[in-house]
């Protein structure tokens, strides 16, 4: 009876590793050309810019002196406010920012913003319909460069509908200040 012959599959082992081999191989270079590429890319634009820079100077210094001065009379263009400080002011100012019931309708909110920078003090409101309806005070709240009244929540149980006067004296370090406002319920 005649041997079967065993086959050596080695071959195929090292074939795997070369086809292996060869595709890293592309890889890498791929990853490595792309890499530098970019790096030629900056390299030549800088060059680029070099070249065309020392051919402007060359050729017309004028016109680069023009852009500078250019720029520089844009820079002088933009101005600062020079007017008054709202923190120099002798009376207090602001404004009534929000005036409206609450979503569930249980409270009248209002907020009240001050126009100067203030450390402490305190907000008086008084709601006036037909004389004073309701009045409270609250203290100020400071922010970066200006103020606030902590906030007024008055309960809608004591107020009955209609139009209403938002009168808030607002008073701080010696200055004073009056905030007028309205709301309708």
């Amino acid at each position: 009876m005649a041997q079967k012959r065993k086959r050596n599959k080695k071959w195929w082992y090292w074939g795997l590793i070369l086809v292996f081999l060869v595709v890293a191989g592309i890889i890498v270079y791929l990853v490595w050309n792309n890499y530098f590429r970019d790096k030629r890319n900056d390299n030549v634009d800088e060059q680029d810019t070099e070249i065309v820079e020392e051919k402007a100077e060359e050729d017309d210094v004028e016109v680069i002196d023009d852009s500078v001065d250019e720029r520089e009379s844009e820079k002088e263009k933009v101005t600062a406010y020079e007017g008054d400080s709202p923190n120099k002011a002798e009376d207090l100012t602001g404004v009534v920012t929000y005036a409206g019931v609450a979503p569930d309708g249980k409270e009248l909110i209002i907020r009240v913003n001050i126009d100067q920078y203030l450390g402490e003090g305190s907000c008086e409101l008084n709601l006036m319909r037909s004389g004073i309806a309701y009045s409270d005070m609250v203290g100020i709240v400071s922010s970066a460069s200006t103020a606030t009244c902590e906030g007024f929540n008055i309960p809608m149980s004591g107020l009955a509908s209609g139009n209403y006067k938002i009168v808030v004296k607002i008073s701080s370090g010696g200055k004073t200040g009056t905030i007028n406002g309205e709301v309708n319920i």
